[in-house]
């Protein structure tokens, strides 16, 4: 074969490889939930009333996580940012199928001992036996953000030419969603309603645009509580982890912010109460932080910078000793109160922030918070 034919075919036998690659490497997976609605009850808070407000309350406790349930072999070699006694960092278990089992085993334990969590929102929950853990971990009721054929428009006005027509094959930009959204609520509350809301399909960067990204609003009914509860989480674009220029990735991550938040304009009832959290993907970037606290506007709350200042109202067990926990964090949680259910935190714990057998559980520790729900007894 000579020369000129071998740099004629060269580009073609590769693009074929790379094509095979990626069919065996990225499978599409899917976690299929069960039908809603859900009425598994589990268990019914205690509800105290304040002689002197005339304000009956309850608590109620939510974590966000990321469990890092990515196809083998994409977490090997994946670090927490928890240090062992040198320094070091510790990493995680390589196989994921047995780290999600880990996980929900993790979940059952705190079960055992009265802790769980009443409500769960999970991250990169990609592989298919995340199906398993709510049976594991003890949760009645469950359902899972948008799969990989839940597609959205392919972008919306708001995306520049530029940042589509440079969308790039080499890195993943091209190759279609081979993976969910990586989104999971669990509860022992009934599940009223699910609405799974996916990213516009090319408004992503680099190999995040492999996932399916997106958003859930999920309305549960606490028993003795008189207005359902709405629950948000979602994941958005990372940062260097996505293989593109820190330019772009900034530019998916505004592009998904702006779908977010349209979304829950035209889709969240205001009068109800409402919590959210999830991997924001926004740690030590200050154009991130700045960008969402300008869109989200006044309304936004977030748990640890209230913690923080009002020490005397909430007790903020987190091991960043900082004044801006916020700021060395991808995982957040905040809340917006409803006409007649108002919301305070009262507690945030950081979870799973320890190894098991030398390995962490996720790369990602989880963050508990514990809510006050409060609204006029008569």
């Amino acid at each position: 074969m000579n020369l000129k034919k071998l740099i004629f075919i060269a580009p073609a036998v590769l693009s074929v490889f790379l094509a095979v690659f990626i069919i065996l490497l990225f499978r599409k997976m899917e976690v299929v939930a069960p039908d809603l609605p859900q009425p598994g009850v589990w268990d019914t808070p205690a509800i105290t009333i304040d002689p002197e407000s005339g304000l009956a309350s309850m608590e109620i406790s939510v974590v966000t996580y990321n469990i890092a349930a990515l196809p083998f072999p994409i977490a090997c070699g994946k670090t927490s940012r928890t240090t062992d006694e040198n320094g070091k960092r510790i990493p995680i278990a390589c196989n994921r199928k047995e780290g999600v089992i880990q996980i929900a085993h993790a979940f059952e334990q705190l079960r055992d001992q009265g802790l769980e969590p009443d409500i769960v929102l999970m991250q990169e929950a990609f592989l298919p036996i995340v199906a398993e853990f709510p049976g594991i971990a003890g949760y009645q009721n469950w359902a899972a953000g948008p799969g990989p054929m839940d597609l959205g428009p392919k972008y919306s006005d708001r995306a520049s030419k530029s940042f589509i027509e440079n969308r790039s094959f080499w890195k993943g930009e091209k190759w279609g969603k081979r993976q969910p959204s990586g989104l999971l609520v669990a509860t022992d509350f009934q599940i009223v309603e699910h609405i799974s809301f996916p990213f516009y399909e090319w408004e992503c960067a680099g190999f995040d645009c492999l996932a399916n990204k997106g958003q859930t609003l999920t309305r549960i009914r606490i028993p003795g509580l008189p207005d359902l509860l709405e629950v948000v989480t979602t994941h958005y674009n990372a940062k260097g982890a996505s293989g593109v220029t820190m330019e772009r990735a900034h530019e998916a991550h505004r592009l998904q912010l702006d779908a977010a938040l349209a979304f829950l304009r035209s889709t969240s009832n205001f009068d109800l109460p409402a919590i959210w959290g999830g991997d924001i993907n926004m740690r030590r970037s200050e154009d991130r932080i700045r960008y969402f606290v300008e869109q989200a506007g006044e309304g936004l709350n977030e748990v640890s910078s209230y913690c923080i200042e009002n020490p005397d109202r909430c007790d903020f067990n987190i091991r960043d000793d900082s004044d801006t926990p916020w700021f060395q964090t991808q995982d957040l949680q905040g809340w917006a109160d409803g006409v007649r259910v108002s919301i305070e935190p009262v507690r945030m714990d950081e979870i799973f922030d320890r190894p098991v057998d030398g390995k962490m559980l996720s790369d990602h520790n989880g963050f508990l918070v514990t809510y006050r729900l409060s609204w006029p007894a008569q």
